[in-house]
């Protein structure tokens, strides 16, 4: 659950970037679909690192 947890938290990392990245290009659907999934995976990832 552990290994789980830490690839949600890195791929929620990867995603804030990514965000700021599509907002800055100026891309506002596309970063704020990055925003979501983002938050979703870091979210989860937590909730499972609390867990395990």
């Amino acid at each position: 659950m552990r290994g789980l947890s830490l690839m949600l938290l890195l791929a929620g990392g990867a995603g804030v970037i990514a965000t700021f990245v599509l907002a800055v290009s100026g891309d506002t659907p596309g970063a704020m679909q990055a925003a979501g999934a983002s938050c979703s995976a870091l979210i989860l990832g937590m909730i499972l690192y609390r867990r395990g």
